[in-house]
């Protein structure tokens, strides 16, 4: 699939998004209403069943949304299911349980009927009993966990979600097929829109918080805020997304359909969650930013902005970049962050935010220093090559 022309992003995948425009906000919401390790913890495992939800629905449409006017007729069809799921933790897991497993099993019962689609016209020939074990199997565990009470029911949520990834990681001439068939490009514009979701929630809570507590340092917690998720978004989308659309294209053609499937669907999942810590911490800063923050909130804070470019730059080793080439950057970018969020427990939010804004500005210096290096002394390999 990678010899056809580039595929754009359909209108239903974009109107589909907007329920985890609601998803996200609800996530960054409860955070900021108890930022405890335990409340953050459980809001992140709750928030995997509905990023795999999302994922195992971009994937589908990725393959046969093209060909099969219906599938995505069937992506809008999904959206009750996460959006019961994102209200049951709303109100609370403990009382919602049985809404939050009926949106999971919604799900699952609408991608069986869009996998049964092409199984149906013979465009692919992925066993049925696959098809059945990874949707059917699986919406009847979510289903059946309504009638447990807790914790057992959250066992069988674990469970159900186990056997689907066990179900993707096993290899087969299935398995095979679909990462062949799969449009890099478009499986990275949806991620990318998706990480668009998330910075808009951190601009959005920075916006909203200043507008219910209009003070100078509120304003200027805003603006920092405001500076960096500009610029975790460029470094996102002006170096992140280009060298792993690159890199899964080349895993592509190398057939190293391992790292396609961590890169699209695992790995996502840890820089979302990276990015809504961040959210939640900007919207708390704003809100409190002539208090310093707590110890809790900027821990949040440093692990948000840290562990973006954590994951960034697993993405790269995993897709076959040196090691030692990222940890050049890497370093400073856990360093600074960390420095300048942790040891700003006596000022105003407003001032540690300022102090994060300060360490990005100072790492993308690092950056384009480190990047204008490569830059000449790969030309001057390729002169002295050229010598030759």
């Amino acid at each position: 699939m990678t010899a056809e022309p580039r595929r754009a992003t359909d209108w239903y995948e974009l109107f589909f998004d907007l329920v985890f425009v609601v998803v996200v906000a609800i996530s960054a919401h409860q955070i900021e209403a108890d930022p405890s390790w335990s409340a953050v913890l459980i809001l992140l495992l709750l928030f995997f069943p509905l990023w795999w939800a999302w994922v195992n629905l971009m994937i589908t449409n990725n393959l046969y949304g093209v060909r099969f006017p219906a599938i995505g007729v069937l992506v809008v069809a999904a959206m009750p299911g996460p959006a019961a799921m994102a209200i049951a933790i709303s109100g609370g897991i403990e009382r919602d349980g049985w809404l939050y497993a009926a949106g999971a099993a919604w799900i699952r019962l609408v991608l069986l009927v869009m996998w049964l689609i092409p199984y149906s016209k013979r465009v692919i020939s992925v066993p049925l009993w696959r098809v059945i074990v990874y949707n059917l199997t699986t919406a009847a565990v979510w289903m059946i966990s309504i009638a447990v009470p807790a914790p057992y029911q959250y066992i069988l949520w674990a469970l159900a979600v186990a056997a689907e990834l066990v179900l993707l990681a096993a290899r087969g001439g299935f398995s095979y097929q679909v990462y062949e068939q799969a449009s890099v490009a478009h499986g990275l514009e949806r991620v990318g829109l998706f990480v668009v979701i998330v910075i808009g929630e951190a601009v959005y809570l920075g916006i909203t918080g200043l507008a219910a507590h209009p003070t100078v340092a509120g304003g200027a917690a805003a603006m920092f805020g405001f500076l960096v998720c500009a610029l975790l978004a460029r470094a996102f989308f002006r170096w992140g997304a280009p060298t792993a659309e690159a890199g899964l294209v080349a895993a592509q053609r190398a057939k190293s359909f391992g790292a396609m499937r961590d890169v699209i669907m695992y790995l996502p999942y840890l820089l979302v969650a990276a990015l809504s810590l961040i959210a939640a911490s900007i919207g708390i800063a704003v809100v409190h930013a002539s208090e310093p923050l707590s110890p809790m909130v900027r821990a949040l804070l440093a692990c948000g902005i840290c562990g973006f470019y954590v994951v960034n730059a697993i993405v790269g080793v995993r897709l076959g970049r040196a090691l030692r080439g990222i940890a050049v950057l890497l370093i400073p970018a856990i360093v600074l962050p960390a420095l300048a969020c942790l040891l700003s427990g006596a000022l105003a939010a407003w001032a540690t935010l300022a102090l994060a804004a300060i360490a990005l500005v100072l790492l993308e210096s690092v950056s384009r220093m480190l990047g204008s290096h490569t830059h000449h002394v790969q030309t001057e390999h390729e002169r002295r090559a050229h010598a030759s």
